[in-house]
């Protein structure tokens, strides 16, 4: 066997690798498009998130903060009121309607 059919066996081998080869690079450059899509709506999906998503959250979150803040707030006014309240009702002797009295916040 000379070089030059080694050479012409080389070429025919890789040929043949090339032609098989081929199918996977095309199957590849497919999948690498593929991930190129996925990464552009990822990115319009964090974008959309952090921009139109989370400020609304984060001011509700926010604002339902201080209503429980107020309502703590009212709650321990409203005990205080009702006890100075029924304080004066008591020695003065005053005996208001049942329509009339604060409810219970406990």
């Amino acid at each position: 066997m000379t070089a030059n059919d080694l050479k012409q066996i080389g070429d025919l081998v890789d040929e043949k690798i090339n032609k098989a080869i081929e199918p996977l690079r095309q199957g590849i450059n497919g999948v690498k498009q593929n991930m190129d899509g996925i990464k552009q709506t990822l990115e319009e999906v964090k974008n959309t998130q952090e921009t139109r998503v989370l400020p609304p959250v984060t001011y509700i979150e926010t604002t339902v903060k201080s209503y429980a803040d107020r309502y703590v707030a009212n709650e321990d006014h409203i005990r205080r009121l009702d006890k100075r309240l029924s304080t004066v009702e008591d020695k003065l002797e005053i005996q208001p309607s049942p329509d009339l009295n604060i409810p219970s916040v406990e």
